[in-house]
Parts: C-alpha cells; structure tokens; sequence
C-alpha cells in the first residue's frame, strides 16, 4: 500500500507539472517519467486484485476465521503445561499472526471490528499480551512478531477498546512492557507506549483525537511505576541513554549530508526514522514527568540532573543545525505534508517536560523538592541553554498544532528563562569571587567539591558524577579498576 500511494502521488505530481509546461525536452522528460509511474500504478492495481481473489474469498476467509479461534484457544491450552508448550511447532505462531491480520485487513471486511474481537478472538489478544516475552518461545523472531501485533492492533480504537477490556491485557500488559524495553525490544515497545499516552502531552489536541487514546493504559502505567520503583528506575535509565543514542544517530546523518552537500535518498530515510523514534522517546519521557514527577523532583536529584541534561542535549543538537532550511528538507516525506513532519515534533515534548516540572513543583513541599531552576543554572553551557529556551519561546507553535493546545502556558517557560538568566548572573559574580586554585573541586564536572572517594582505587570525584557514572558502569572514570565502594563525606555508600 505505501508504494502504491507513492506512485499515486508521484503520478498525480507529474501530470500537474506537464499541465503546466507548455513543451521542449523538460515535457519530453515528464511524460517518459509519468508513463514509468503509471505502469507501476497499474501493476499495484493488479497485485491487489490478485490479493483480493486468492485469500478474500468468503469460504477462505471463515477458513482463517476458524483456524484464528481453533490455534489461540489451543495456545491458550497448552501455555498452562510447560513441558508441551515448549514444543509447539512455530508454524502455529506463525498462521495465527498471519490469519489473524489478514482477515483484520479484508477487504471487504469479513465482519466489523468490534464483533471481529468479540466474536470468539477475544482469546487472540490474551495469547499475545501474556506470552510476547515469555521465554518458552525460543524463537526471538516469533515473540517480536506477537509484539509488532499489538503495536498495530492500538492504532485502531475498536481493537484499543478490546484491549482495556481484556483482564490478561489490563493486568499484565504494562509491566510487560516496561520490562521489555531492552536492548532488542525498545522500538516497537516505544511505539506502543507512545500511542497509550497519546493524548495526554504539550501540542496534543483535545478535541477531533482520532488516533488511540487510553486512559485506561495511562492510569495502569503510571500505578505499575509508582508500585515498582526497581523496574522504573531501570526503564527510566534505558529510555535516557536511547534518546541520548537517538538524538547522536541524527545530528551525525545530519552532518554527513551537509558536508557532502547532497541529499542521498537512504540517508534521508534513515534520517526521518531516528527523528520519530528521537519523538516518540522524548514524549515518553513527558509523560513519566506527568505522571510520575515526584520521581524528578524528589529524593536524589539525579533523575531531575539527567533529565535536564537531556533537555539540554537534544536542545543543543537542534539548535546547532547551521541551516533550518535544509533540516526541514530532510524530514519532508511524499505522502504527509510539512504541517505533519517538522521540529514541533520533538520541541513540543521538551517544552511538556519542563511545564510538567514547573507544575508539579507548585504543589509540592518547596522543602522536599530539587530546585528546577537551580539544577538548570548549575549546567556548563547556560548561554547555549538560554538561548535554546528562546528558540522554544520563538517557535512558530500556532502555525504546527492546531486546536486547544494551551499555549498561554509558555508564560511559565519564558519565566523560567528569566529566572534562568538571573541565576546565571549571580553565580557568574560568586565565582569570580572564589579562588581559582582550589584543588578540591570535581575534575569531572568542575563544579562541586570532590566529596567521594572510590574504593579501592582511593581516586575523587563529587558525589552527583559518580553516582550517575555507576548507573550505567561499575568501573572508576581513572583507572578503570572495578568501584567496590563509595565514601562520602567519611559515611560508606
């Protein structure tokens, strides 16, 4: 289907543009050209006509019908008998998938997509939600293929619907997905995230959603993060490090296609897929700070140190592209106009995130709290940090998102660069203040006292880089040798 609509598209192009030439080689040239995409037209046309006589023939399509209830309902079985379970030939998998999402796509439709759930496939949904992860299907292939089914099956409200009304879905589902956001998983495992939380972050629309919004799913997230603080922290910690991997992938193909000074076809592709994926990181991580701030604004502040960070990353990496021309070039896709792909997409979460932030800090103890401004003003790179809020600030929001977006709340944001750049100012005057030959402070950050000492290797930093640093690796940043301990401040971590 999507190399028909291209053709489609491109043909519609062509034939606009012969309309307009009035002759010489340049016609001669569009009508070659549009005689290549009506054949390729003509030759999708056929391909579905074959499709639909060979598999949508009403006595093929009750046979797959059958074989849907008869293979789940089995699986079902057999999953409670571990011994015979792990021996259930793939070819099983396989012809439940495949039936299942031909028959979802039939055309005409084999029945409604409401009765197509409720009508005996209700045990469909209850097989792929309990077992996309379970380690007794050996085949890594299978479970991401039961796992790219319910990426597709929450695009479609009626099919959402079935899902929130599915007990094994509402009780398994998201702690299920948080804990396969791993290495293998976390693409298709993010696309389903992002259309859960849908509905509930900075640029949405409230009024003509027709997209997936569930807030069923949303409230089960966020309890799920609340009860098991383990399983967030390490979700958390994977969701930072792919944005940060993300946000690199995309600056660098960037990069490369501006010092070559053309625009190649497979970068660009490669291009448009890290930035929705850098998208949808960024409005997963708004709503962890919707829905679960105190996880950044309480305790230790490495969370909220992090996210800042991060805020600060993407807003450097965006905002150093030396040509906004060439940047919206890149992202322009044949089948969606600019209104749908532009920077808005991944602006508009970093401004939630930070409204979020500023939000949840209004009702909580100002004695409890990290301070949000003071986390901001202690980054190295204030200037670069200011003038990305003013980018923010300057942005054309209006002309992106259309509807109820509530953006008088970047009032809030342009106080926070105010603020911002009072903080800078009088931290600036205080450090000159100080003397400059002081050797206790951090080689890592060059901004606090070097309070933690790693044991064995007897080698310092300030608490905040070692604690962030050993999230990720248990090695001293010096010597390399294994940190068995930390001591801080004469107490043991």
């Amino acid at each position: 289907m999507t190399l028909q609509s291209h053709s489609i598209s491109q043909l519609e192009e062509t034939d606009r543009q012969i309309r307009e030439r009035g002759g010489g080689e340049q016609l001669r040239r569009l009508k070659e050209a549009r005689s290549v995409y009506r054949e390729e037209v003509i030759d999708c046309v056929r391909h579905c006509a074959w499709y639909r006589v060979s598999l949508f023939a009403s006595w093929k399509q009750r046979g797959m019908y059958a074989a849907c209830i008869w293979i789940s309902q089995l699986l079902l079985v057999l999953s409670k008998m571990d011994l015979v379970f792990s021996y259930v030939p793939e070819f099983y998998l396989e012809t439940l998938v495949d039936c299942f999402h031909v028959l979802r796509k039939s055309d005409p439709p084999f029945v409604p997509a409401g009765m197509f759930i409720k009508q005996g496939l209700g045990s469909f949904v209850t097989f792929v939600v309990t077992h996309f992860s379970d380690p007794r299907i050996s085949s890594a292939e299978l479970r991401d293929l039961l796992l790219q089914s319910i990426s597709v099956l929450v695009q479609y409200k009626e099919f959402l619907a079935a899902f929130e009304s599915n007990r094994a879905a509402t009780r398994s589902l998201p702690t299920s997905l948080l804990s396969a956001f791993d290495n293998r998983s976390w693409i298709p495992v993010t696309n389903i995230l992002v259309r859960l939380c849908k509905g509930c972050g900075f640029g949405y629309s409230k009024h003509g959603e027709s997209s997936s919004v569930s807030s069923v799913f949303q409230k089960l997230l966020r309890e799920v993060c609340l009860k098991d603080e383990e399983l967030f922290s390490a979700f958390l910690n994977r969701l930072f490090n792919n944005l940060s991997w993300a946000m690199t992938e995309f600056s660098v193909s960037i990069r490369e296609m501006q010092e070559k000074g053309q625009m190649i076809e497979f970068q660009q592709r490669k291009c448009g897929v890290i930035f929705d994926l850098s998208s949808n990181l960024a409005r997963v991580l708004e709503f962890c700070t919707c829905e679960i701030p105190q996880a950044f604004l309480s305790g230790a502040d490495t969370n909220l140190r992090r996210l800042v960070e991060m805020v600060v990353f993407v807003l450097n990496h965006l905002t150093s592209i030396a040509d906004p021309e060439f940047f919206d070039l890149i992202l322009r896709r044949p089948s969606q106009t600019p209104e749908k792909v532009n920077r808005g997409m991944i602006l508009a979460p970093l401004v939630g995130i930070i409204l979020n932030l500023l939000d949840a800090s209004l009702v909580t103890d100002a004695g409890e709290q990290n301070d949000i401004v003071d986390i901001f003003a202690s980054m190295d790179c204030a200037d670069t940090l200011i003038s990305g809020f003013q980018y923010l600030l300057e942005f054309n929001w209006a002309g992106t998102f259309k509807g109820d977006v509530h953006f008088t709340k970047l009032r809030q944001l342009e106080d926070l660069s105010s603020h911002l750049i009072s903080r800078t100012e009088y931290k600036r005057v205080a450090h000159k203040e100080e003397t400059e030959s002081d050797d206790n402070v951090c080689c890592i950050c060059y901004r606090c006292e070097a309070d933690a000492k790693f044991l064995p290797c007897t080698h310092v930093s300030c608490f905040g880089c070692i604690n962030r640093h050993l999230i990720n690796c248990e090695r001293c940043f010096f010597c390399n040798a294994t940190v068995l301990e930390v001591v801080q401040n004469d107490c043991e971590i």
